[in-house]
């Protein structure tokens, strides 16, 4: 829809919701864009203090006059709105409705408006949301120059990766930080300025305002490197999400295309102003995670530890005998598991025991030890284990044979009654 259009309805809509609720807003629109898809309306704070979403959205697509609207998860939906006319026309009531105008034309019944509102409930995550969608591609272009630093922004926070953690489960190797804007951005060196109150100009000036961020660099491309686009480099470096970004959102590419293109070709910004280990320290010092952090760090490792002394260290060096012989498939599986209860669960039982121990100061497992334990001493391990099976075996039958009599004897003396 052109602009003209899209400022109408957003601004009748908001008049309209503001009678509703306390806070109304919508995030700030990307640099020179003049089309747009469709109006985001952000919500907190119903002024009747209801709390039940459903019924708030309810409430909305009747104050709106939306023929038609989906509901999704959580308290968000996409309203349908008849196209307006640009007439002027007064400022709506509480329950006045945004189809009110008549249609320029025969066909503008036909067409509609996509309104999607999301209903918050605190005014923090509205505001964090203003902060993280607001103009445009800028968060999709910020987070492609903080990622390779261990930061991320999602939709509800800023986090620090652990590295060791990061490749096998995001989820897991992200430890919060915060999820205050103004933190946001004094961390990672943006000034505040009047982010939350008008667009950038252009593209230009977003570009360059990303560009204070001291995570921002552009190191100089080897001279066989197409000097016309990005280089290989740059792209490697996006992940998949913003690889398609690149073909689907033009201020997005433009910025690999021509901003960094341009500042390459000047020599602007070749130098990098930090490093990731000066923002993990940094995080350490001001959001206090360090020891959060190491905590998760170390039971990752120490867990694939224990993986790797299990399945390779244990497992792969007691071969599995030739043949069915099931003695000796008996007596691995017990040699095998003994193992595994005295290196990795600390369980002495089995009389023997490496007087070094199996770990560092740290906690962590030494591997050489490991090795040289199971080398030297499975033999004995696994004739105690053994040993322990047959004991274990026959104190079973015993116990088998012992419940069998008793069982008889009790059919002895019920025939005997």
């Amino acid at each position: 829809m052109p602009r003209d259009v899209y400022e109408t309805v957003k601004s009748r809509c908001h008049a309209i919701l503001r009678e509703l609720y306390v806070h109304v807003a919508s995030p700030i629109d990307g640099p020179g864009k003049q089309d747009f898809g469709d109006i985001d309306i952000l919500l907190a704070c119903p002024k009747d203090g209801s709390t039940d979403e459903q019924e708030g959205l309810s409430t909305v697509v009747k104050a709106l006059g939306a023929t038609r609207c989906i509901v999704n998860q959580g308290a968000s939906s996409n309203l349908a709105l008849p196209w307006p006319t640009l007439e002027p026309t007064p400022t709506p009531e509480r329950n006045s409705s945004v189809s009110g105008a008549e249609a320029k034309d025969k066909h503008a019944e036909e067409r509609y408006i996509q309104v999607d509102i999301h209903i918050f409930s605190s005014v923090k995550e509205m505001e964090w949301m203003l902060f993280r969608h607001g103009h445009g591609d800028i968060w999709s272009i910020l987070g492609s120059v903080i990622r390779p630093y261990g930061l991320t922004v999602d939709e509800g926070s800023l986090w620090l990766r652990v590295p060791e953690i990061e490749r096998s489960n995001k989820n897991r190797a992200k430890v919060f930080l915060t999820s205050e804007p103004s933190e946001v951005f004094e961390f990672v060196g943006l000034p505040i300025g009047t982010y939350f109150e008008e667009p950038f100009q252009d593209a230009q000036a977003m570009y360059e305002y990303v560009a204070q961020c001291p995570m921002f660099s552009v190191p100089p491309s080897e001279p066989a490197q197409d000097r016309k686009g990005a280089s290989a480099d740059d792209l490697e470096k996006l992940k998949s999400n913003d690889r398609r970004r690149m073909k689907q959102r033009p201020a997005f590419r433009s910025f690999f295309d021509e901003f960094v293109v341009q500042c390459r070709s000047a020599g602007r910004f070749s130098e990098r102003r930090t490093s990731r280990e000066q923002i993990t320290e940094e995080a350490f010092a001001r959001f206090n995670i360090e020891a959060e952090f190491k905590a998760r760090r170390d039971a990752f490792l120490l867990e694939r530890q224990k993986e790797t002394i299990w399945n390779k260290l244990i497992k792969d060096s007691i071969p599995l005998p030739q043949g069915s012989e099931p003695e000796k498939i008996m007596y691995r599986s017990c040699l095998v598991k003994a193992l595994k209860m005295i290196i990795l669960e600390d369980d002495d039982s089995y009389g023997v025991r490496l007087d070094e121990g199996f770990k560092d100061g740290d906690g962590f497992y030494l591997f050489e030890n490991v090795i040289d334990f199971v080398n030297r001493y499975q033999d004995k391990v696994g004739e105690a284990a053994i040993q322990r099976h047959n004991a274990r075996y026959a104190e079973h039958m015993q116990a088998k044979e012992a419940k069998e009599a008793q069982a008889q004897a009790q059919q002895q003396g019920a025939g005997e009654c």
